[in-house]
Order: C-alpha cells, then sequence, then structure tokens
C-alpha cells in the first residue's frame, strides 16, 4: 500500500519497529527522515539506501529539555 506523502519522519529508526518502518517507507518510495540515538546505525541507514532516500537526524526523542531548540532546528 502507498503511502500518501513523499516524506516521513521516522523516530526509533535505529531498531526494532522504527527501522523497519523506515524501510518499508523507503522500499515503496517515500523520502524518510530517520530519527534515532543510536549515530552509526542512523549511518548504515543511509549507506543501504542512499541519502537521496534516507537523511539521519541523531536525536533522542526522549529528552523533552532539548525537544523545542532540535524542533525548531
Amino acid at each position: 500500500m502507498p503511502f500518501p506523502s513523499r516524506t516521513a519522519l521516522v523516530t526509533g529508526a535505529t531498531s526494532g519497529i522504527g527501522l523497519a518502518l523506515a524501510e518499508r517507507l523507503v522500499s515503496n518510495g517515500t523520502f524518510v527522515i530517520a530519527v534515532g540515538r543510536r549515530g552509526a546505525r542512523l549511518d548504515a541507514l543511509v549507506s543501504a539506501h542512499g541519502p537521496e532516500k534516507v537523511a539521519a537526524e541523531p536525536f533522542d526523542i526522549t529528552d523533552l529539555n532539548a525537544l523545542p531548540g532540535w524542533v525548531e532546528k
């Protein structure tokens, strides 16, 4: 089933359901902004699919104090 948008932001994209979702979206032609704490795993995701399909955004989404600044960025 195609995703209705051409771009998706996926949190937890370095493992588990987040990684599976990111990879599925990429395979369906969606550009993915992958968010996660583990920079090396984000880099591996970008390397596997290419920077034209995935952008890495290292961030710990559970850091509520840093969240407003990250969103503004």
